[in-house]
């Protein structure tokens, strides 16, 4: 095969990749309101709703490893996009887009999250 051929398709592929990858990284977005009831109920008795939305504000952050996943893959495709035309290149800025909202959604998440951990009782009952 054309190595041109073979590097074309390894770059339509990793653009579908950066896709996939950017789109599975938005489910640090559902953390964001999770990690902001668990501000506003940390006071609250009994602490079960508040236990819950900790727990999956921190759950939530799974998805920051494919932001930045998607955000090396894209770097890549985009520097190969100055040899060859991509014709997935929609696919790349739209998975790039998502990776950074996932990247600002992660970094409040772990605010809010750390600001819990440094400021609240978690430890009481």
């Amino acid at each position: 095969m054309n190595p041109n051929a073979a590097a074309k398709i390894k770059m339509l592929k990793r653009s579908r990749e950066c896709l996939v990858s950017g789109l599975i990284s938005l489910v640090v977005l559902i953390g964001v309101p999770f990690a902001m009831m668990a501000m506003a109920s940390k006071e609250d008795r009994p602490r079960g709703f508040f236990g819950f939305c900790f727990f999956i504000s921190v759950l939530s952050l799974v998805g920051l490893p494919f932001a930045v996943a998607t955000i090396v893959s894209s770097a890549k495709v985009r520097a190969g996009e100055r040899k060859f035309w991509n014709a997935a290149r929609p696919y790349r800025i739209i998975g790039g887009v998502c990776a950074m909202l996932a990247l600002i959604a992660s970094f409040i998440v772990i605010a809010l999250v750390g600001f819990l951990i440094t400021n609240g009782d978690l430890d009481r009952g």
